[in-house]
């Protein structure tokens, strides 16, 4: 299982601040760095502003959401990223929740599973045929095509018809009985990427607090309700890896065991002893991985 970084600020900061996570995942030995797309700034952007300054890292958007681009418009973007960041961009998309579609971008949501197949079917169609040369913004390779999801019918979506995909405040029991039941059939190579939010620290009730206080918003999308009661719990502080580095090196390694192929963890640290402890914790695992 490779060790990633779910970015802690793409949303929020500046394209200075995405450039400097990178460049410490990137040091870190970390293999990829992976960000979300909402009300900020525009995530692709900057990631192909970041291509040019950090070297020796993968670059994936974690998940674009569909309303935002057509799949024409995306397919000439990721063309421009991929070349940018040389040949190191994967496509992460989703329909995003019903809460950002309707009151920030615009657009109406109805049957989100048959939107996110269409879109990708029209999506690896556009890029494959600029692959082909068909189109004058010329693509090579293909990058990956992931999808963000959680819940049986999305990630049987994915399963079909896409590279992989992705989630985020998932555990073991998703793993196993969502996505691993979904792959039982499929033979070609599946990629599966957890992000959750991630502290190592001796105060794990101050450490959820946080996260419950910063992220709790998370709680009331109703794609990770179902999550949540799936998993057997209260919210994503509930489900968020939090303690020492034994305790976290145990559970990141029930992640790989039940099926994840990327971990890409959310640094949320109250301290600057937490933060440090985070990403050394995080870079251990990485050169780990790497082996």
């Amino acid at each position: 299982m490779k060790i990633g970084l779910y970015s802690s600020v793409s949303t929020s900061a500046n394209v200075d601040a995405v450039v400097k996570e990178i460049g410490r995942s990137a040091d870190a030995g970390l293999s990829s760095y992976w960000a979300a797309m909402l009300t900020g700034q525009d995530t692709l952007t900057t990631l192909a502003v970041a291509g040019t300054k950090v070297p020796n890292i993968e670059l994936a958007t974690g998940v674009v959401p569909i309303p935002l681009r057509t799949p024409f418009a995306l397919a000439q973007q990721v063309a421009t990223i991929q070349h940018v960041t040389g040949r190191r961009f994967a496509l992460g998309v989703g329909t995003s929740h019903e809460a950002f579609v309707r009151d920030h971008f615009g657009g109406e949501w109805d049957r989100p599973v048959q939107r996110a197949r269409e879109y990708i079917i029209a999506l690896r169609d556009v890029l494959d045929r600029a692959a082909a040369g068909e189109y004058p913004f010329p693509l090579a390779p293909v990058p990956q095509v992931l999808l963000g999801a959680v819940n049986p019918q999305m990630v049987a979506a994915a399963v079909e018809l896409a590279d992989g995909l992705v989630t985020w405040a998932a555990g073991v029991v998703t793993l196993q009985e969502v996505i691993g039941t979904a792959l039982s059939g499929r033979v070609a190579p599946f990629r599966v990427v957890v992000g959750l939010p991630l502290c190592v620290t001796d105060n794990t009730s101050e450490a959820r607090e946080r996260i419950t206080r910063l992220m709790g918003a998370h709680d009331g999308h109703p794609s990770y309700q179902k999550v949540f009661r799936r998993e057997g719990a209260g919210g994503l502080a509930d489900v968020s890896l939090v303690g020492s580095e034994a305790e976290l090196a145990e559970r990141i390694s029930e992640l790989e065991d039940a099926g994840a192929t990327d971990f890409t963890p959310h640094v949320v640290v109250g301290s600057q002893g937490e933060r440090t402890r985070t990403w050394e914790f995080l870079a251990q695992l990485a050169t780990d991985a790497a082996r």
